[in-house]
C-alpha cells in the first residue's frame, strides 16, 4: 500500500500544505521549523485511523510528555482548540480523512443551597453575578473515514487514562515512525523475524559493503545481535560502530513493514558522510523487494547528494522517488516536487534544493 497525495491542515504550524505524486521512496527537506517533522507525524496519525493513542504517542517521539488534556492544543495551529485538525489522504487511489477535534466538558460553579441562598441575601460575598460557564477541555476526539465513506470515532482522555474506539473498523495499513532515537528500539524482534523467515541475506549483502569480513548474522540471549567477521569469536553488533547498526536497523524495519509505510525522521542522523551511499543502496533495494514506501526527512546536503547518485545509477531511467522541499513564509506552506531528473540537474548545477 502507498500513498499518492496527502493533505494537511491545521496541524502544528502547518495551516495548509498538500503534497501530490508521491513515490516508493520520498525525501522531505527544507530549513529548520519549515514542518518537515509534522508531515511525518501528520501522515503517522493518518495511517493509524483507528488507534486514538497515536496523539500521545507522537509527542513522546518529541520528549514531550503530556500531562493534561490542554496540552494536546500543541498539535493546533496556534495552539487554538477552535480550529479543527483535518488530514487526508489518497492511498492507492483510495482515500481516507481524519478530523481532530476538542472534547469539551461544560463547567458552572455549584449554586449554594436554597436555604444558605436566603440567608447570604444581601452579602456581596456569597453572591454572583455571572451567568457564563467555562469550556474545560477533557481529551480530543478523532473522526474518520475510510474509501468506502464509512465513519468511525475514537477518543482520547488524559484525565480519564483512558481511550475508546467506536465502529467496526480493523486497520489494514502497516505503518512505522523511526526517529534518532527510536530507531534501534525494536531492532531485535525484526531480525530475529528475519532470522526465522530465512531473510538475512540480503542484508548480510549490505553490511558487506560496509565490512567486507562478514560473513553471518546470529541472534544471542536477551536480543543481542552477533556478526560473524570469520575470527574465533562472534561479535557483538553494538561494537561495530553506530552506523552499521543504525543500516541494520533500517533493513530491518523495512523488511518488518512488508507491504506498509515506514517514516524515517533526520535518516542521515549518526551516520559518516561516507556511509550514506551504502545506506541508499540499502533503502532502494530493501524497499522495492519488500514493497515498502519510504517518507523521511534530512538535513543533509550530503544525503541528497547520495540520494540522487545512488538512484540513478541503480535506476538510471527510473522515477520511483521524489524529494519535496517544503517552503515556509509566515503561516504558508508549499511543497515543491523534484524528480529524479530536475533533482539530478539542480545538483549539477548546484542549485540550492535544501
Amino acid at each position: 500500500m502507498r500513498y499518492q497525495s496527502l493533505l494537511i491542515e491545521n496541524f502544528r504550524g502547518i495551516a495548509n500544505l498538500e503534497i501530490t505524486d508521491m513515490k516508493r521512496v520520498n525525501l522531505l527537506v527544507g530549513r529548520n521549523n519549515c514542518g518537515k517533522t509534522s508531515v511525518l507525524e501528520a501522515v503517522f496519525l493518518l495511517s493509524g485511523m483507528s488507534n486514538p493513542q497515536l496523539p500521545a504517542n507522537i509527542h513522546n517521539f518529541r520528549d514531550l510528555l503530556l500531562t493534561s488534556d490542554e496540552e494536546f492544543s500543541f498539535m493546533f495551529i496556534n495552539l487554538d482548540f477552535a480550529v479543527p485538525i483535518s488530514i487526508s489522504g489518497t492511498i492507492d487511489d483510495r482515500k481516507r480523512d481524519l478530523s481532530i477535534t476538542p472534547l469539551y466538558v461544560d463547567y458552572r460553579p455549584q449554586q449554594p443551597e436554597k436555604s444558605k441562598q436566603m440567608q447570604g441575601i444581601g452579602k456581596r460575598d456569597e453572591i454572583t453575578a455571572s451567568t457564563s460557564f467555562a469550556r474545560l477541555v477533557e481529551g480530543i476526539n478523532l473522526a474518520f473515514r475510510n474509501h468506502q465513506n464509512q465513519k468511525f470515532q475514537g477518543q482520547i482522555s488524559l484525565k480519564e487514562s483512558k481511550t475508546s474506539f467506536m465502529g467496526n473498523y480493523k486497520e489494514d495499513l502497516l505503518c512505522l515512525y523511526l526517529n534518532p532515537k527510536t530507531i534501534m528500539v525494536q531492532i531485535d524482534k525484526q531480525m530475529e523475524g528475519l532470522l526465522v523467515q530465512k531473510k538475512l541475506d540480503t542484508v548480510i549483502s549490505v553490511l558487506k559493503d560496509i565490512e567486507p569480513k562478514v560473513a553471518d548474522i546470529r541472534m544471542g540471549a536477551g536480543g543481542m545481535i552477533y556478526v560473524d567477521i570469520g575470527i574465533d569469536k562472534l561479535v557483538p553488533v553494538n561494537i561495530m560502530g553506530d552506523g552499521m547498526r543504525r543500516i541494520l536497523a533500517m533493513m530491518a524495519a523495512i523488511a518488518a513493514m512488508k507491504n506498509g509505510v515506514l517514516l524515517v525522521d533526520e535518516i542521515e542522523n549518526g551516520l559518516h558522510y561516507a556511509s550514506l551511499s551504502v545506506m541508499w543502496k540499502a533503502i532502494f533495494t530493501a524497499c522495492k523487494e519488500y514493497n515498502v514506501q519510504l517518507i523521511t526527512t534530512t538535513h543533509s546536503y550530503e544525503c541528497i547528494e547520495a540520494f540522487s547518485k545512488v538512484y540513478e545509477m541503480i535506476e538510471p531511467d527510473g522515477d520511483d522517488i521524489r524529494l519535496y522541499r517544503i517552503d515556509r513564509e509566515e503561516d504558508k506552506h508549499k511543497a515543491f516536487v523534484y524528480t529524479p531528473q530536475v533533482l539530478k540537474a539542480g545538483i549539477e548545477k548546484e542549485f540550492e534544493v535544501r
